[in-house]
């Protein structure tokens, strides 16, 4: 009679639980909930999906309280809440979602990027020792203890304060200068474009110490006048200039970058070993898709397209100092496919760890055409484009279909497909 009653008891408990987690959730918006868990959503037991709930509602609760001020800056406490719920995902993504642990370990390599760090002081070094002789005592003494402040310090405005020294020299390109000491890859060679989108050779000192051969200038040229047949002129007319770097073999092959304040005027870099076979000097099979891929971030971030420098505005969606405009691309792209999961991208935005980025694919795994695409919502949009560009319609439902079905709502951007398609059909790399 005992065990009865004890056993009575206790449903009585579960059965009280269930209805206070019911009460307690009855203004919360249960698909948004079940969006942020993703795949996890099938396999997590009913007392991880409670105890992920109780975290959600509170996240929940200061959304709305913000949203009904129109407010975009989070609270602290919010930070933290949802920083937190990130933390318990992760953690059920390990334990039901993640299969290649080896992958996952490898990505944040501490030997890889002590080599790496190591590398970049030499660079550093060998660049610092040639800018000595181009500016003056006093400017050198001032560039070398400003950035011995940056080191320690992380603030970036000793950078500024580095590029304005730089400014008054004409010989020196005070752009390149002040992202090469941030991130000092291999710069191989500077070309400008002119009206004809023609590549221009140019000295990129104190950086680039030595011209290229007359062979590698024919590879150089090689690869521009590929890019320029495949996508045309008029994909090319924001870009004003043309790197070719290595930053090491498979690892980034192009990238673009905005040369002015207001991201009217560009440039792009090519990684020369991702980009060539070297026993054929061939093009390598990614080469097509990057080249898409990063002037799908021409498209969607120039100044047509947003704001920069810029702070915060409610109902626009906002990356790093950049607020994109309510009727451009990024903008309606992000409502539609990432206002999920209690805007998780805000969270994922701001940590610099391929293992947790990963882990935040894995549970939305049906949503990006790749993982890389997870990474944020510019990323996501340009390989979305890349794949809308190179591929035929998908006729599924899964959102990454929807994703890539989105482009096709704007005439200009089929016309860009089909124009490069066109390009690309005898090379049989479009599907």
């Amino acid at each position: 009679m005992k065990k009865i009653s004890i056993g009575i008891a206790m449903l009585m408990i579960v059965i009280v639980y269930q209805l206070l987690i019911n009460v307690f959730f009855i203004t919360m918006d249960e698909y948004k909930f079940n969006q942020s868990l993703g795949l996890l959503s099938e396999d997590i037991k009913p007392y991880e999906r409670d105890y992920l709930k109780l975290i959600y509602k509170r996240i929940d609760k200061f959304e709305k309280e913000r949203l009904e001020k129109s407010s975009v800056s989070l609270s602290y406490k919010e930070e933290n809440l949802r920083t937190f719920y990130n933390k318990v995902l992760n953690r059920l993504t390990d334990k039901y979602l993640s299969e290649d642990e080896a992958f996952l370990s490898e990505t944040d390599s501490q030997e890889k990027l002590a080599d790496k760090n190591s590398l970049n002081e030499s660079r550093l070094d060998n660049m610092f020792s040639r800018l000595k002789s181009m500016v003056s005592e006093n400017d050198y003494n001032d560039i070398t203890t400003l950035y011995d402040k940056y080191e320690t310090s992380e603030d970036y405005a000793y950078i500024e304060d580095i590029k304005a020294i730089i400014d008054n020299y004409e010989e020196i390109n005070s752009d390149i200068f002040v992202e090469y000491l941030l991130d000092p890859i291999d710069m191989k060679a500077y070309f400008t474009l002119n009206s004809q989108k023609n590549l221009v050779l140019k000295p990129l000192l104190p950086i680039i110490e030595s011209e290229p051969t007359s062979s590698e200038l024919e590879t150089y040229d090689k690869i521009w006048r590929e890019i320029k047949d495949k996508v045309g002129t008029n994909l090319l007319a924001s870009l004003d200039s043309f790197i070719v770097y290595s930053d090491g073999k498979d690892e980034t092959l192009a990238y673009v970058n905005y040369i002015d304040d207001k991201a009217s005027r560009w440039y792009m870099a090519i990684d020369i070993e991702d980009s060539i076979n070297m026993e054929d000097n061939s093009l390598k099979e990614d080469f097509y898709f990057t080249i898409v891929h990063e002037l799908a971030h021409v498209i969607t971030l120039n100044d047509t397209q947003a704001i920069y420098n810029s702070e915060p505005s409610f109902g626009k969606y906002f990356e790093e100092d950049i607020s994109f405009n309510e009727d451009s691309y990024l903008n309606e792209f992000y409502n539609r496919f990432w206002t999920y999961s209690i805007d998780e991208s805000r969270i994922i935005q701001n940590i610099d760890n391929e293992d947790i980025r990963y882990k935040f694919f894995l549970r939305h795994e049906n949503s990006f055409v790749t993982d890389y695409a997870a990474t944020s919502p510019s990323e996501d949009i340009a390989e979305s484009f890349a794949y809308f560009v190179i591929n035929e319609k998908p006729m599924g439902n899964e959102i990454w279909e929807q994703k890539i079905r989105f482009f096709y709502e704007f005439e200009e951007l089929v016309e860009i497909k089909n124009n490069i398609r066109k390009r690309l059909s005898s090379l049989e790399i479009a599907a």
